[in-house]
């Protein structure tokens, strides 16, 4: 088996996990700061920023899921195409990415 990628992680990826880890939607995050969730989506795919002057960003640290997310959107691949990919259910993708599943096949599955 190959190793684990660990790409570097660009600032509107870590905005992403920043939102994903506190469990709130684009539209929980646009009415805290004042925009709409269209432009909190492009900021989180990189198409509109830098994101949010003022946020901290330092010394985050992924998790092999958190990874297998940011290498997922990178790809530009949703939950469907994904599990059509891995021979998945998009449930089970969604639910390994948000830790209601094991995600050791996810895992495997970019290391390879």
């Amino acid at each position: 088996m190959a190793s684990f990628p660990k790409p570097y992680i660009r600032l509107y990826e870590k905005f992403f996990i920043k939102r994903f880890r506190l469990n709130i939607n684009q539209t929980e995050v646009a009415d805290y700061f004042g925009l709409t969730r269209h432009e909190i989506s492009k900021i989180e795919l990189g198409q509109l920023g830098p994101p949010i002057p003022g946020l901290e960003f330092k010394g985050i640290k992924l998790t092999r899921v958190e990874i297998c997310i940011i290498l997922r959107r990178r790809e530009g691949l949703n939950h469907t195409q994904l599990s059509g990919k891995m021979g998945v259910s998009r449930t089970w993708v969604s639910h390994m990415e948000t830790g209601r599943s094991n995600p050791a096949r996810l895992i495997e599955y970019w290391s390879s």
